[in-house]
Protein backbone atom coordinates (compact mmCIF):
# COMPACT_ATOMS: atom_id res chain seq x y z
CA UNK A 1 0.00 0.00 0.00
CA UNK A 2 1.25 3.44 -0.98
CA UNK A 3 1.79 5.10 2.54
CA UNK A 4 1.81 9.07 2.33
CA UNK A 5 2.72 11.20 5.26
CA UNK A 6 1.40 13.97 6.88
CA UNK A 7 3.59 15.78 9.95
CA UNK A 8 4.13 12.45 12.23
CA UNK A 9 0.84 10.70 10.49
CA UNK A 10 0.89 7.74 8.57
CA UNK A 11 -2.03 7.29 5.99
CA UNK A 12 -3.91 4.06 7.30
CA UNK A 13 -6.36 3.35 4.60
CA UNK A 14 -9.59 0.26 4.86
CA UNK A 15 -12.10 -0.45 1.90
CA UNK A 16 -15.42 -0.99 2.83
CA UNK A 17 -17.42 -3.73 0.52
CA UNK A 18 -22.07 -4.39 0.92
CA UNK A 19 -23.62 -7.51 0.19
CA UNK A 20 -24.51 -5.89 -3.65
CA UNK A 21 -21.15 -4.93 -4.55
CA UNK A 22 -19.50 -8.54 -4.84
CA UNK A 23 -17.53 -7.73 -8.37
CA UNK A 24 -14.80 -9.36 -9.73
CA UNK A 25 -12.52 -6.62 -10.14
CA UNK A 26 -13.66 -4.35 -7.32
CA UNK A 27 -12.36 -0.83 -7.78
CA UNK A 28 -11.81 0.26 -4.56
CA UNK A 29 -9.83 -2.63 -3.58
CA UNK A 30 -6.09 -2.23 -3.37
CA UNK A 31 -2.90 -3.96 -2.29
CA UNK A 32 -2.23 -3.49 1.13
CA UNK A 33 -5.54 -2.56 2.01
CA UNK A 34 -7.42 -4.62 4.66
CA UNK A 35 -10.75 -5.06 3.38
CA UNK A 36 -14.16 -5.13 5.15
CA UNK A 37 -16.83 -7.30 4.01
CA UNK A 38 -19.78 -6.48 6.20
CA UNK A 39 -23.67 -7.88 6.31
CA UNK A 40 -24.50 -4.52 6.79
CA UNK A 41 -28.04 -4.45 8.81
CA UNK A 42 -29.68 -2.32 6.35
CA UNK A 43 -29.33 -5.33 3.73
CA UNK A 44 -29.81 -8.38 6.54
CA UNK A 45 -32.12 -6.68 9.92
CA UNK A 46 -34.01 -3.70 9.01
CA UNK A 47 -36.60 -5.55 7.63
CA UNK A 48 -38.26 -8.84 8.17
CA UNK A 49 -36.13 -10.17 4.39
CA UNK A 50 -37.65 -13.04 3.03
CA UNK A 51 -35.04 -16.17 3.81
CA UNK A 52 -34.04 -17.09 0.27
CA UNK A 53 -32.61 -12.71 -0.19
CA UNK A 54 -30.52 -13.82 2.97
CA UNK A 55 -29.36 -17.06 1.68
CA UNK A 56 -27.95 -15.58 -1.83
CA UNK A 57 -26.63 -12.68 0.37
CA UNK A 58 -24.74 -15.16 2.88
CA UNK A 59 -23.59 -17.28 0.29
CA UNK A 60 -22.26 -14.91 -2.31
CA UNK A 61 -20.58 -13.16 0.56
CA UNK A 62 -18.99 -16.08 2.04
CA UNK A 63 -17.39 -17.33 -1.76
CA UNK A 64 -16.68 -13.69 -2.43
CA UNK A 65 -14.62 -13.74 1.20
CA UNK A 66 -13.07 -17.05 0.12
CA UNK A 67 -12.17 -15.15 -3.91
CA UNK A 68 -10.56 -12.32 -2.19
CA UNK A 69 -8.35 -14.53 -0.06
CA UNK A 70 -7.62 -16.81 -2.77
CA UNK A 71 -6.32 -13.40 -4.37
CA UNK A 72 -4.16 -12.79 -1.30
CA UNK A 73 -6.68 -10.09 -0.50
CA UNK A 74 -6.61 -9.41 3.81
CA UNK A 75 -10.51 -9.35 4.71
CA UNK A 76 -12.41 -8.92 7.52
CA UNK A 77 -15.84 -10.14 7.39
CA UNK A 78 -18.72 -8.71 9.62
CA UNK A 79 -21.29 -11.16 10.30
CA UNK A 80 -24.93 -9.26 10.78
CA UNK A 81 -25.24 -10.37 14.58
CA UNK A 82 -21.86 -8.13 15.15
CA UNK A 83 -21.98 -4.52 16.61
CA UNK A 84 -19.81 -3.54 13.83
CA UNK A 85 -22.69 -4.62 11.25
CA UNK A 86 -23.79 -1.21 11.45
CA UNK A 87 -21.65 1.26 9.15
CA UNK A 88 -21.63 4.12 11.75
CA UNK A 89 -20.44 1.71 14.61
CA UNK A 90 -18.13 0.06 12.24
CA UNK A 91 -16.75 3.92 11.40
CA UNK A 92 -16.54 4.70 14.76
CA UNK A 93 -13.93 1.41 15.29
CA UNK A 94 -12.26 2.09 12.62
CA UNK A 95 -11.62 5.64 13.60
CA UNK A 96 -10.46 4.19 16.97
CA UNK A 97 -8.35 2.19 14.70
CA UNK A 98 -6.74 4.90 13.32
CA UNK A 99 -7.75 4.46 10.13
CA UNK A 100 -7.85 7.72 8.13
CA UNK A 101 -9.74 7.23 4.57
CA UNK A 102 -11.90 4.55 3.89
CA UNK A 103 -12.57 3.56 0.23
CA UNK A 104 -16.33 2.64 -1.28
CA UNK A 105 -17.46 1.50 -4.08
CA UNK A 106 -20.73 4.21 -5.10
CA UNK A 107 -23.41 2.26 -2.93
CA UNK A 108 -26.29 3.54 -4.87
CA UNK A 109 -28.33 3.67 -2.25
CA UNK A 110 -28.60 7.26 -0.34
CA UNK A 111 -30.05 5.61 3.30
CA UNK A 112 -26.57 3.58 3.34
CA UNK A 113 -24.63 6.89 1.69
CA UNK A 114 -26.20 9.08 3.96
CA UNK A 115 -24.73 7.02 7.11
CA UNK A 116 -21.53 6.56 6.14
CA UNK A 117 -20.75 10.54 5.14
CA UNK A 118 -22.42 11.40 8.57
CA UNK A 119 -19.91 8.99 10.36
CA UNK A 120 -16.85 10.35 7.95
CA UNK A 121 -17.50 13.72 8.99
CA UNK A 122 -17.86 12.79 12.37
CA UNK A 123 -15.09 11.09 12.80
CA UNK A 124 -12.76 13.37 10.47
CA UNK A 125 -11.96 10.24 8.12
CA UNK A 126 -11.34 10.76 5.09
CA UNK A 127 -13.99 9.04 1.96
CA UNK A 128 -13.24 7.82 -1.36
CA UNK A 129 -16.17 6.84 -3.36
CA UNK A 130 -15.07 5.08 -6.45
CA UNK A 131 -17.16 4.43 -9.98
CA UNK A 132 -19.30 1.45 -9.55
CA UNK A 133 -18.81 -1.01 -12.08
CA UNK A 134 -22.13 -2.29 -12.02
CA UNK A 135 -23.97 0.41 -13.93
CA UNK A 136 -23.19 1.99 -17.64
CA UNK A 137 -23.94 5.51 -16.25
CA UNK A 138 -22.95 7.75 -13.72
CA UNK A 139 -24.56 10.49 -12.14
CA UNK A 140 -22.10 13.13 -13.82
CA UNK A 141 -22.61 11.10 -16.96
CA UNK A 142 -25.88 12.21 -17.00
CA UNK A 143 -26.57 15.07 -15.90
CA UNK A 144 -26.62 17.28 -18.77
CA UNK A 145 -29.55 15.01 -19.78
CA UNK A 146 -31.13 15.71 -16.63
CA UNK A 147 -30.44 19.22 -15.76
CA UNK A 148 -33.06 21.68 -16.70
CA UNK A 149 -35.48 19.08 -17.13
CA UNK A 150 -38.74 19.30 -15.00
CA UNK A 151 -40.74 15.83 -15.93
CA UNK A 152 -38.93 12.76 -16.77
CA UNK A 153 -39.90 10.16 -19.10
CA UNK A 154 -38.65 6.48 -19.03
CA UNK A 155 -39.13 6.26 -23.01
CA UNK A 156 -36.92 9.49 -22.90
CA UNK A 157 -34.40 8.30 -21.28
CA UNK A 158 -34.04 4.77 -23.18
CA UNK A 159 -34.10 6.78 -26.66
CA UNK A 160 -31.29 9.07 -25.55
CA UNK A 161 -29.68 6.04 -23.92
CA UNK A 162 -29.72 4.44 -27.72
CA UNK A 163 -28.41 7.48 -29.67
CA UNK A 164 -25.75 7.84 -27.12
CA UNK A 165 -24.25 4.34 -27.04
CA UNK A 166 -25.31 3.61 -30.75
CA UNK A 167 -27.00 0.92 -30.21
CA UNK A 168 -29.14 -1.22 -32.77
CA UNK A 169 -29.22 2.11 -35.23
CA UNK A 170 -28.87 2.68 -38.69
CA UNK A 171 -26.41 4.78 -40.43
CA UNK A 172 -28.75 7.53 -40.09
CA UNK A 173 -28.71 7.28 -36.97
CA UNK A 174 -32.34 5.86 -36.57
CA UNK A 175 -33.65 2.96 -34.85
CA UNK A 176 -33.16 -0.92 -37.12
CA UNK A 177 -36.71 -1.86 -37.58
CA UNK A 178 -38.37 1.65 -38.03
CA UNK A 179 -39.03 2.21 -34.45
CA UNK A 180 -37.95 2.59 -31.19
CA UNK A 181 -40.25 0.26 -28.93
CA UNK A 182 -41.43 -2.78 -29.88
CA UNK A 183 -43.27 -3.73 -26.59
CA UNK A 184 -46.58 -4.33 -28.50
CA UNK A 185 -45.08 -7.41 -29.60
CA UNK A 186 -44.09 -8.67 -25.86
CA UNK A 187 -47.73 -9.45 -24.77
CA UNK A 188 -48.58 -12.68 -26.70
CA UNK A 189 -50.35 -15.25 -24.59
CA UNK A 190 -48.59 -18.45 -23.34
CA UNK A 191 -49.64 -21.10 -25.42
CA UNK A 192 -52.21 -23.55 -23.21
CA UNK A 193 -50.34 -26.37 -25.43
CA UNK A 194 -47.05 -25.28 -24.61
CA UNK A 195 -44.32 -26.62 -21.90
CA UNK A 196 -42.66 -23.51 -20.14
CA UNK A 197 -38.47 -24.59 -20.23
CA UNK A 198 -37.36 -25.67 -17.11
CA UNK A 199 -34.97 -23.08 -14.96
CA UNK A 200 -32.79 -25.91 -13.08
CA UNK A 201 -31.14 -25.09 -9.57
CA UNK A 202 -27.38 -24.95 -9.58
CA UNK A 203 -25.28 -27.39 -8.32
CA UNK A 204 -25.26 -27.68 -4.73
CA UNK A 205 -21.68 -26.02 -3.61
CA UNK A 206 -20.65 -25.60 0.14
CA UNK A 207 -21.43 -22.01 0.59
CA UNK A 208 -25.38 -22.55 -0.17
CA UNK A 209 -25.65 -25.34 2.23
CA UNK A 210 -24.05 -23.23 5.36
CA UNK A 211 -26.20 -20.15 4.41
CA UNK A 212 -29.39 -22.18 4.26
CA UNK A 213 -28.35 -23.44 7.85
CA UNK A 214 -27.11 -19.92 8.95
CA UNK A 215 -30.33 -18.38 7.83
CA UNK A 216 -32.65 -21.14 9.07
CA UNK A 217 -30.90 -20.61 12.77
CA UNK A 218 -30.42 -16.87 12.55
CA UNK A 219 -33.90 -15.41 10.90
CA UNK A 220 -35.85 -18.72 10.62
CA UNK A 221 -39.31 -16.68 11.76
CA UNK A 222 -39.04 -14.13 8.17
CA UNK A 223 -40.80 -14.89 5.85
CA UNK A 224 -40.33 -17.49 3.09
CA UNK A 225 -38.18 -20.47 3.65
CA UNK A 226 -34.38 -21.36 2.61
CA UNK A 227 -35.00 -24.61 1.03
CA UNK A 228 -35.60 -25.30 -2.83
CA UNK A 229 -33.25 -22.31 -3.04
CA UNK A 230 -31.81 -22.00 -6.95
CA UNK A 231 -29.77 -19.12 -7.61
CA UNK A 232 -25.81 -18.78 -8.64
CA UNK A 233 -23.40 -17.06 -6.16
CA UNK A 234 -20.34 -17.01 -7.24
CA UNK A 235 -18.78 -15.50 -10.58
CA UNK A 236 -19.06 -19.09 -12.55
CA UNK A 237 -22.47 -19.93 -11.65
CA UNK A 238 -23.97 -16.70 -12.90
CA UNK A 239 -22.23 -16.92 -15.93
CA UNK A 240 -22.91 -20.51 -16.64
CA UNK A 241 -26.89 -19.58 -15.69
CA UNK A 242 -26.44 -16.22 -18.52
CA UNK A 243 -25.22 -18.61 -21.05
CA UNK A 244 -28.37 -21.44 -20.44
CA UNK A 245 -30.55 -18.34 -20.47
CA UNK A 246 -29.55 -17.39 -24.28
CA UNK A 247 -29.21 -20.89 -25.51
CA UNK A 248 -32.58 -22.41 -23.97
CA UNK A 249 -34.66 -19.46 -22.89
CA UNK A 250 -34.30 -16.07 -24.81
CA UNK A 251 -35.30 -17.04 -28.43
CA UNK A 252 -39.06 -16.55 -26.44
CA UNK A 253 -38.76 -14.25 -23.77
CA UNK A 254 -39.80 -11.18 -25.89
CA UNK A 255 -42.68 -12.52 -26.96
CA UNK A 256 -44.34 -13.91 -23.81
CA UNK A 257 -42.19 -11.31 -21.69
CA UNK A 258 -45.91 -10.23 -19.97
CA UNK A 259 -47.47 -13.41 -20.09
CA UNK A 260 -48.91 -14.80 -16.73
CA UNK A 261 -49.21 -18.65 -16.80
CA UNK A 262 -50.70 -20.49 -13.17
CA UNK A 263 -47.99 -21.88 -10.86
CA UNK A 264 -45.51 -21.16 -13.68
CA UNK A 265 -42.71 -18.71 -11.47
CA UNK A 266 -39.79 -17.80 -14.50
CA UNK A 267 -41.41 -19.18 -18.46
CA UNK A 268 -38.58 -17.59 -20.58
CA UNK A 269 -37.21 -14.81 -18.32
CA UNK A 270 -34.00 -14.80 -17.13
CA UNK A 271 -34.10 -14.45 -13.82
CA UNK A 272 -30.72 -11.96 -13.48
CA UNK A 273 -31.89 -9.86 -10.97
CA UNK A 274 -30.10 -11.47 -8.20
CA UNK A 275 -26.75 -11.94 -9.74
CA UNK A 276 -26.83 -8.78 -11.44
CA UNK A 277 -27.93 -6.93 -7.82
CA UNK A 278 -25.20 -8.51 -6.15
CA UNK A 279 -22.15 -7.39 -8.52
CA UNK A 280 -21.79 -11.47 -9.96
CA UNK A 281 -22.88 -9.93 -13.34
Amino acid sequence: MAVLFIGFYTMKEATIIFPHQLFKQHPAIAVGRTVYLVEEILFFKKYNFHQQKLVLHRASMKGYESFLLQNKVAVKYVEAAEDLADVRKLLAYLNGQKFTTIHIADVADNWLLKRIKEACAKYGIGLVEHVSPNFLNTINGVKAYFDGRKTYFQTDFYVAQRKQRNILLDAGGQPLGGQWSFDADNRQRFPKTAVAPVVAAIEKNDFVVEAKAYVTKNYGKNYGSADNFIYPTNFASAEKWLDKFFKERFTNFGIYEDAIVAKEYYLHHSVLSPMLNTGLL
